[in-house]
């Protein structure tokens, strides 16, 4: 998802990002706007309103961020897709209160700007003209309808975000309070029931009114659900767990003027996922996988893995918990090693190795 978003900037020292996608909602706005006969005039007001709208999303948003900074949690990025947005958080609160606080704001910005809205209008020309303007015209996009639309549309989103259906908002602070009294893991997995059981009745409810959104809307957030259990249970065995209890020692390594049809043959002798990569003198280049060596004996057996080598990719030492390594393989590289008190490479680790590791602890 990150590798198909444009920053568009930094604030507060957080970088937001637009998905490609973002784009399809004005070429859905135009092409409806145009086969539905409405004057350019109100498929340009409707295009405003999405911008407006999706500045408040990013709104929303900070407010998670900025509170989680003050738990000392990192915001990696805010990223907006035709969905919504996502404050990518490095990790979430340990503390159920934490949790609360740092879910419940992004719903309270929303609220606030409602509150604003609704200010302006009532002192601007008195909030009866607005309410009546609307029962006489209906709730029609128009720019003199434009700041009541937008104060009922977040109004929406405080209300939308705020059902209990984990992972949303309202899922998470809900999953906070529980936590109080079942701990984490249990509060999770009744979070999640409580949220797919109320995803069931938004599905059914969609398909039956022909609501088709709000069915895709509540199938996304019912398999989110399933995916934020297993990761919260995948947390809960890597408690007290080390990058050095899964590392795997580096017996073999490639050096960069091999071919991929050499190395293969040393893939298959020791089935490693991943491999160090080297110069003739011993200094790391970076690491290349199992798949581009495959990929590349089929295309080109004679391909040098100094052309399937990537440069970047992590130093972490032994004692680094496995919970920040697999979030280290989340937003930077998925390959990390491990040096000696010389600087030396001895270990290694990737995805592979982890769920392994973590596969054979689930048996034991």
């Amino acid at each position: 998802m990150i590798e198909q978003a444009v920053r568009i900037g930094t604030f507060f020292g957080i970088p937001v990002r637009i998905h490609w996608t973002f784009l399809l909602i004005f070429a859905y706005i135009l092409f409806t706007g145009l086969s539905e006969g409405h004057s350019m005039q109100m498929i340009l007001v409707e295009m405003v309103f999405m911008l407006c709208m999706f500045v408040c999303v990013v709104l929303h948003e900070f407010g998670h961020a900025l509170t989680a900074r003050r738990y000392k949690i990192r915001t990696e990025d805010i990223i907006l897709l035709p969905i919504g947005g996502v404050a990518r958080l490095r990790n979430m609160p340990a503390k159920p209160v934490q949790e609360l606080w740092v879910a419940i704001m992004g719903p309270m910005v929303n609220l606030v700007i409602a509150i604003l809205l609704f200010t302006f209008l009532m002192f601007k020309n008195g909030w009866n003209q607005w309410v009546s303007q609307v029962d006489a015209e209906g709730l029609v996009m128009n720019w003199q309808n434009f700041l009541f639309i937008l104060m009922v549309a977040n109004l929406g989103l405080l209300v939308f975000n705020m059902i209990p259906a984990f992972p949303m908002d309202g899922g998470r602070v809900l999953r906070a309070f529980l936590a109080m009294w079942l701990g984490r893991l249990n509060a999770t997995k009744w979070a999640t029931r409580i949220g797919q059981i109320i995803c069931v009745v938004l599905i059914l409810t969609g398909v039956y009114y022909g609501a088709w959104t709000l069915a895709l809307i509540g199938l996304f957030i019912f398999l989110s659900a399933g995916q934020e259990y297993r990761s919260v249970v995948v947390e809960d065995r890597i408690q007290n767990k080390s990058l050095a209890m899964c590392a795997r020692k580096i017996n073999d390594h490639l050096l960069e003027y091999q071919t991929a049809e050499e190395a293969m043959q040393i893939l298959i002798s020791t089935g490693q996922s991943s491999f160090l990569v080297t110069d003739l003198e011993g200094r790391t280049m970076g690491y290349t996988t199992a798949a581009r060596i495959v990929q590349s004996v089929k295309q080109s057996p004679q391909t040098r893995i100094r052309d399937i080598t990537t440069t970047e990719y992590g130093i972490l030492q032994g004692h680094t918990p496995l919970t920040v390594v697999i979030q280290y393989f989340r937003t930077h590289q998925p390959f990390v090693v491990v040096h000696n008190e010389n600087g030396e490479p001895t270990h290694y680790a990737d995805p592979e190795v982890v769920e392994n590791f973590l596969r054979l602890t689930e048996r034991a």
